[in-house]
């Protein structure tokens, strides 16, 4: 084998990727690197992204700048040319695989070849186009293509004068504007004689017609140069200087026109040719006609919804007028209207078109159709009141007595001829029965006046023997304490002289001292007794005492002043918010008495294993004044607060008293016209709650 005369490896003063990339650069071939994009759940890719792309695949793609974003973004044509099926025939083949395209979309028109593989995670493509042919062919295609040029070119050059003259002559507006400035390259006489004398031929549209920059018209030419898609107008606004004046004076006229694409050979959009013409009058003479049609049915909607409004009130009227109306019609007595209440009277039988012998079946016998045969024959009304009715009742399932009041009105014709009845109905079944309960009950109470007669004879006798009782009453009360006073300043005198005359030595033996001080406690609780029932007696003249305007809380600071050795005794915590503005009416002496007999009691039935606390406080409600008196002492049970108001009722033995307090506290409070509660928990305190008017 004869020795080669070229190296099979590369030198070592280049690298394999230095001269890889300056290969890509100088081939004539275009390479391209893809990654394949799946979507979800998708084995297949759905898409590929430009991940490289060399310089001659950029000119074949006819690109400058390095291609981004997907095949399909760039080249949406790739799917129905085959190409994407062919990327995804590759990518899986894991071998090269070739393929061929007439490519003529996407700004391209060339005829290329494909050879593929799949590299890993990527696709490698190399593509040529027809470039790639031997240049004698191509040179020889070129010249021949170029004479067909010259021959088509004078054609067309043909074809357009007579296509010009052709719109010269037309009756329409016709121009052509040429590339993506909008030149007009072809102005018709009708179209220059929208601007007079202006020049437009040469100048961009934009320049030519300044005073539609504000029509959104320019951006409508852009979109159109770009897409390639028509745009229609119809009765469009075009606001134009038709005399060229300055400043500029626009007129309000409409048209009708149309832009339609101008391509080239290869198919891609290089002008756009306009097909316009007035429409002004038409328009206007329209708008007088709409504006008429407008007026007009204006009226007939206003006259409409009045009618509407009218019904509708109508309809709410006798939909809540509180009776049965129903309309008949013919001598046979056929229902034409009905209200709900009527609806609900017939237990949902009526139905428009019956007659009233078919919704009623049990008023016949009753004598009800023969009364609405005489009201239709002889046109005279028919006034029923509290008449008897055997009605259907749907609930009980049988017929029930009804009593109603009504009124079967003749309706007439323009020439006073019946055609109908008017039935006005009033349910009075519970006003008939109520009456007669009250004439049965005026009946009982003319026996029960004269039982309660004979009884008040009874209650004024008896009355005269309580009010006799209570006198009788009162003066033992007042006689008793009276006389009892005498004997008890005896004994305490009697006590006070055995003080007196007993030696020291004899008073402070145990037994002596004992019964000395036994006699001394009864002689205290007797004059307690004695001064209360005093004040028991004078309960019942408390109703003549004045009621005035009392600050509650100057009450309040002079009970407090004098229960100071109380309190400073007991260590108690006495806090008090009440309103200097705060007034009751009630008698002054009564009130003081009730603040001094709550706040005595808070302090007296303290709990000894706490620090005493109590606290008093006032609001103002409607017509009234609350007073609260509230501490932290043993409490009470259930039991012992229904007790509490009771004459005579002690429920803590261990302090002195003789439970009349609160009995004369509450009987005070009532008298003046106020009301007292207590709410108490044993071990946890007591709170008084006092309304008294303000």
């Amino acid at each position: 084998m004869p020795t080669p005369t070229t190296a099979t490896v590369l030198p070592d003063d280049i690298s394999a990727d230095t001269l890889l990339h300056h290969a890509l650069d100088v081939s004539l071939t275009g390479i391209q690197l893809l990654r394949p994009v799946y979507a979800p759940n998708d084995q297949t890719p759905v898409d590929f992204t430009f991940a490289y792309t060399n310089p001659a695949g950029l000119r074949i793609s006819r690109v400058t700048e390095p291609l981004d974003g997907t095949l399909l973004e760039r080249f949406p044509h790739a799917r129905a040319a085959g190409v994407l099926a062919y990327y995804q025939q590759a990518f899986a083949a894991h071998e090269p695989l070739a393929y061929e395209a007439n490519y003529q979309a996407d700004g391209l028109d060339n005829y290329l070849r494909f050879q593929a593989r799949r590299s890993g995670a990527y696709l490698l493509v190399s593509f040529t186009d027809t470039r790639d042919q031997p240049r004698w062919a191509v040179e020889e295609a070129l010249r021949a293509s170029q004479a067909r040029e010259q021959v088509a070119l004078a054609e067309a050059q043909q074809q357009q004068a007579l296509l010009y003259r052709v719109f010269e002559q037309a009756p329409a507006m016709i121009c052509i504007l040429q590339g993506p400035t909008h030149v007009l390259e072809f102005v018709n006489p009708p179209y220059q004689a929208l601007v007079g004398d202006r020049p437009l031929l040469g100048r961009p549209f934009a320049e030519a017609f300044p005073e539609l920059a504000e029509q959104g018209l320019f951006e409508a030419l852009d979109q159109l140069y770009r897409s390639g898609e028509s745009f229609y107008a119809y009765e469009r606004l075009a606001p134009i200087d038709h005399t060229n004046s300055n400043p500029l004076e626009l007129e309000q006229r409409y048209y009708n026109f149309v832009w339609q694409a101008r391509r080239d050979l290869a198919g891609a959009v290089d002008g756009v040719l306009v097909f316009a013409y007035e429409v002004t009058k038409q328009v206007q003479a329209r708008q007088q006609v709409e504006q008429l049609n407008a007026d007009l049915e204006a009226r007939v909607q206003e006259r409409t919804h009045a009618l509407q409004e009218q019904q509708l009130l109508l309809s709410r009227i006798l939909g809540q007028v509180p009776a049965a109306m129903a309309t008949l019609s013919g001598p046979a007595h056929h229902y034409s209207f009905f209200n709900e209440r009527y609806q609900e009277l017939s237990a949902h039988r009526t139905t428009l078109g019956l007659t009233v012998a078919e919704v009623f079946p049990e008023v016949v016998a009753q004598g009800f159709t023969h009364l609405l045969d005489q009201v239709y024959h002889t046109g005279k009304p028919f006034v029923g009141t509290d008449m008897p009715a055997q009605l259907y009742d749907a609930t009980l399932g049988q017929l029930r007595l009804y009593y109603v009041d009504f009124i079967y009105q003749p309706l007439f014709d323009e020439h006073h001829q019946v055609l109908g009845i008017l039935a006005f109905i009033l349910d009075v079944t519970e006003k008939a029965l109520a009456r007669q309960q009250v004439q049965d009950l005026n009946k009982e109470l003319a026996a029960i006046n004269q039982e309660l007669a004979a009884i008040n004879e009874e209650l004024h006798a008896s009355n005269t023997l309580l009010t006799r009782t209570n006198v009788d009453l009162d003066t033992f009360v007042y006689t008793a304490s009276h006389d009892l006073k005498a004997p008890i300043t005896n004994i305490e005198s009697i006590l006070l002289a055995l003080r007196d005359t007993l030696p020291p030595a004899v008073q402070q033996e145990t037994m002596v001292a004992t019964l000395l001080a036994m006699l001394q406690q009864t002689v205290t609780r007797f004059q307690t007794t004695i001064t209360q029932l005093t004040d028991i007696t004078k309960l019942q003249l408390t109703h003549a005492e004045p009621a005035e305007s009392v600050a509650l809380t100057q009450v309040v600071e002079d009970v407090r002043l004098d229960l100071a050795p109380l309190i400073q005794a007991a260590a108690a915590d006495l806090t008090v918010a009440v309103d200097p503005a705060l007034r009751v009416s009630f008698s002054p002496a009564n009130l003081r008495s009730v603040v001094y007999n709550l706040l005595s009691n808070a302090l007296k039935y303290r709990a000894p294993d706490r620090p005493c606390r109590v606290q008093v406080g006032a609001e103002a409600t409607a017509g009234a004044v609350v007073l609260t008196v509230q501490d932290n002492g043993l409490g009470l049970s259930a039991v012992q607060q229904r007790q509490l108001f009771g004459l005579f009722q002690r429920l803590h033995t261990h302090v002195e008293g003789t439970g009349v307090g609160l009995y004369i506290t509450k009987r005070l409070i009532e008298n003046g016209g106020g009301t007292i509660t207590v709410h108490s928990q044993p071990g946890v305190g007591t709170t008084f709650t006092v309304t008294l008017p303000a």
